[in-house]
């Protein structure tokens, strides 16, 4: 079984598997402070799809799944969010 982390960055939950992959739509609210996180995520992906090059499915503590990245796939993923501010 394995032992998902929960880090509080800046007032956001961010979820960590625990081999470091990082909830990507946490990410994206910490980072940005987005609130439409997926809307934009859905976006990103479809124009950008190398975004989808590292990403893997995950449920966190009996969640449904969402997508988790290592920390190339995050710098990818970094490289172009900022281009989505008014998608977020």
């Amino acid at each position: 079984m394995e032992n998902d982390v929960i880090m509080d960055l800046d007032n956001a939950a961010v979820r960590f598997k625990s081999d470091g992959n990082i909830s990507v739509i946490d990410a994206i609210k910490a980072v940005g402070g987005f609130e439409n996180a997926w809307a934009g995520w859905e976006k990103m992906k479809t124009e950008h799809p190398e975004v989808l090059e590292h990403c893997e499915n995950h449920s966190f503590q009996m969640q449904g799944p969402v997508p988790v990245v290592n920390s190339e796939g995050w710098d990818t993923i970094s490289s172009v969010l900022f281009g989505y501010l008014p998608d977020f």
